[in-house]
């Protein structure tokens, strides 16, 4: 410690060695002091069967979803809402949130290690990744089951969807903040399991081999078992897995190869009882279990499969769920309830001695021990009309507790500054939402129908920290934060034939809170609001075409930022003045024939700041991110095209064969314009045959091998160049064998 206050008493050598701290530091001192701080699609497998025509070609099925919290017709919907069907997701050779969410253009998946992945919608969102985006809270929502997985404290559970026996997942575009709450700013991705079929036995199993160019090959194995408990009143299904993802990254330093393997296990039971027609209850329990072996980022060379570190970053994160919905049907309308509660626990090893050496500190090693704990209790009880009238309603009311801890270091066993804990921190947190809300809708007849929604919202947050950052001590307890609002939504639509006409106004927040460790400065809740209006068509039998222009305006715009707090760098939340995304979506789905259907996706979205923002970075000067910024993390460009032939295979067999092209725009990765990222494309294919209960399925993902950025992080702009890449999975060829009985 006596180094650090020699070295204090020069002001010229104390800033430089602040900013480089404040870059070698900026994992740890984001995580800890603001975890203190508070803060085309597929056909749904669920929708009728499509009747054919004489002449071959069938009528699109009419898909059914829960997106407003009531059955209604996906293209009824007055919003954009992408339906990816599981078992639709599953045939592809989807494993994980990067193949599912580039199916639907204008929502952009930044890459991170497990449980640090972020989804950028409409391009809302001023961070890449939660490592570093400290107690915000993501700007898309994630719901399991209609339970919320964000907390006050910002990141919650992280799903990583097992397409096996999942029912679909629905992605909803603009801001929920009237049925969804919090956290929904740009969009909402909701994940449904299949239910238990109460009168059927059913079981399915699967084993699949994936082989990463470049690395190695790793078994999975699945397993499904449906029983009735009660023929048509009570049934139990039971999910379980484990899954193996092979590694294709080599860390250098450690020597190991294909470092990056993920290992992860877990299964799920849902138990649904019917003592009566009108009464319904399905409880799920769901665990799961992710280790890492070693990160996914590549450094310093992007077009190599390779970094150096003397350890491996390793990450274990465990999710647990738990859910009660009861679904009481009384006639006219449903009263609903709906208990929550999940917990995330994690504990990583992260190598920091890259980072250090990127600006001239260098160290034999430097890593990073650290584990957390987030856990969130909620309630909600709603009720909603079922149909066969003019006036259609939903209204409920909504709770919600969080806590969170942490706890971390970062380690030099040299103790070059004369410590070897550079940082020991730990942190606490919590906070609380409630709200009452209530969305309907009105048919004046001639086609013409509006709605009216509204959620009145109240937040609470509060946060204490302790422990030393280089040997200076670092407590405090903040103030309690709090704030409250409403949120409204309107709409107008005009159905001819079969097409529809709408437009949308609808507003979402997230929570605000307070700074620390002196100033106790408080940073707002934004808020945004979108303007959207669309049309769906029906212009001939098995064609439908969506088109979709929209106005975000975004006040209040929350970013994470460094500041130096007595020499030592700190991490804060501050709010952009203003920001903007402009753009347009298009969708087309044609099915030619019984055997033939094609699909084509479009978005271009425009996302930027409207104010001049100084961004302060830990080094001695500020970045400047000047009015007309972009946002990071989303290509102004996005386009995907996917296919599907049915033929008839050998022995017996029918076939399906399926192809994907993806195009990704180029994106910047930080709000100051810094860190680039190229475009790049991605093709998928697939090949599958079933004959009677077996199916065999080939596939291969990202055929020509690009190594696409999904996301970038390293030193905090301004003080260094440093870059850590996450890179799309490299070419990956699977062949699975199924069964269902």
């Amino acid at each position: 410690m006596s180094r650090i206050a020699e070295a204090a008493a020069s002001s010229t050598r104390r800033r430089r060695r602040a900013a480089r701290w404040a870059a070698a530091t900026g994992g740890l001192a984001t995580l800890l002091p603001a975890l203190a701080q508070t803060p085309p699609a597929a056909p749904a497998a669920a929708s009728a069967p499509a009747p054919a025509r004489a002449d071959g070609v069938q009528q699109m099925e009419a898909v059914v979803i829960t997106a407003n919290k009531r059955a209604e017709k996906q293209r009824e919907v007055a919003g954009t809402v992408s339906v990816l069907d599981g078992a639709d997701l599953e045939r592809r050779g989807a494993r994980d949130q990067e193949d599912v969410l580039k199916l639907a253009p204008g929502v952009q998946f930044n890459k991170g290690d497990i449980s640090s992945n972020t989804i950028t919608i409409r391009g809302i969102g001023t961070s890449t990744t939660n490592e570093g985006s400290g107690a915000q809270q993501g700007p898309t929502g994630q719901y399991l089951e209609d339970v919320p997985l964000a907390s006050a404290q910002g990141k919650g559970i992280v799903w990583d969807p097992i397409t096996f026996d999942l029912d679909r997942i629905e992605v909803l575009r603009g801001p929920q903040g009237v049925l969804f709450g919090s956290g929904s700013l740009g969009g909402a991705v909701r994940y449904l399991f299949n239910k238990p079929n109460l009168s059927q036995f059913e079981a399915s199993v699967k084993g699949e081999y994936a082989n990463a160019s470049g690395g190695n090959g790793k078994f999975s194995e699945y397993a499904m078992l449906n029983a009735p408990l009660a023929s048509g009143s009570a049934g139990i299904r039971v999910v379980v897995f484990d899954r193996r993802d092979p590694g294709y990254i080599d860390n250098l330093g450690t020597g190991n190869k294909d470092a990056n393997e993920v290992h992860q296990t877990g299964g799920r039971v849902l138990v649904t009882v019917k003592p009566v027609n009108e009464v319904v209850a399905t409880l799920v329990a769901s665990t799961q279990e992710t280790k890492q072996g070693d990160t996914f980022s590549v450094s310093p060379d992007k077009n190599k499969l390779e970094h150096t570190a003397p350890n491996d970053s390793t990450r274990k994160v465990q999710n647990d769920f738990y859910s009660l919905t009861v679904d009481w049907n009384f006639g006219p309308a449903t009263l609903t309830s709906i208990t929550g509660y999940w917990k995330n626990k994690t504990k990583d090893l992260i190598d920091d001695t890259e980072l250090f050496a990127s600006v001239g500190l260098v160290l034999p090693e430097v890593y990073r021990p650290q584990s957390s704990s987030d856990h969130a209790t909620s309630q909600e009880i709603r009720i909603a009309s079922n149909g066969g009238g003019p006036f259609s309603y939903v209204a409920g009311v909504f709770y919600q507790k969080s806590k969170s801890s942490f706890a971390g270091k970062q380690i030099d066993p040299s103790a070059a500054f004369g410590i070897t804990d550079l940082v020991d921190l730990t942190s606490e947190g919590g906070g609380s939402e409630k709200a009452i809300f209530a969305d309907t809708e009105y048919a004046f007849g001639n086609g013409w129908s509006a709605g009216v929604g509204a959620r009145y919202y109240r937040t609470r947050t509060s946060g204490s920290q302790d422990g030393t950052v280089f040997g200076a001590p670092s407590a405090y307890t903040l103030p309690d934060g709090e704030d409250h609002g409403v949120t409204p939504k309107v709409t107008v639509k005009y159905r001819f034939g079969e097409n529809l006409w709408y437009a949308l106004a609808s507003k979402g927040y997230r929570y605000g809170g307070v700074n620390g460790p002196t100033t106790f400065t408080p940073f707002k809740s934004d808020s945004l609001w979108n303007y959207e209006t669309g049309v769906r068509l029906v212009p001939a039998r098995g064609l439908q075409v969506d088109l979709t222009a929209f106005y975000l305006d975004w006040k209040d715009a929350q970013f994470t930022f460094f500041e130096m707090v007595n020499g030592l760098p700190s991490s804060s939340i501050g709010n952009v003045g203003k920001a903007r995304s402009t753009g347009i979506e298009a969708a087309l789905r044609y099915r030619v024939n019984e055997a033939f259907d094609f699909g084509a996706a479009f978005a271009y979205v425009n996302a930027k700041t409207t104010a001049e923002v100084q961004i302060p970075s830990g080094g001695p000067t500020s970045v400047t991110a000047p009015s007309g910024s972009r946002l990071p993390g989303t290509p102004k460009l996005q386009t995907a095209l996917d296919g599907s032939y049915r033929f008839q295979g050998p022995w017996e067999s029918s076939g399906r064969a399926s192809a994907t092209w993806t195009h990704v725009g180029d994106r910047v990765m930080f709000l100051g314009g810094n860190k680039p990222a190229d475009a790049y494309d991605t093709v998928d294919a697939g090949v599958s045959f079933m004959r009677q209960n077996w199916t065999v399925a080939f596939g291969v993902a990202n055929l020509g091998n690009e190594k696409g950025v999904l996301s970038i992080t390293g030193a905090p702009a301004g003080v260094g160049s440093f870059a850590q890449y996450f890179l799309q999975r490299p070419r990956t060829y699977t062949m699975s064998l199924r069964y269902d009985y």
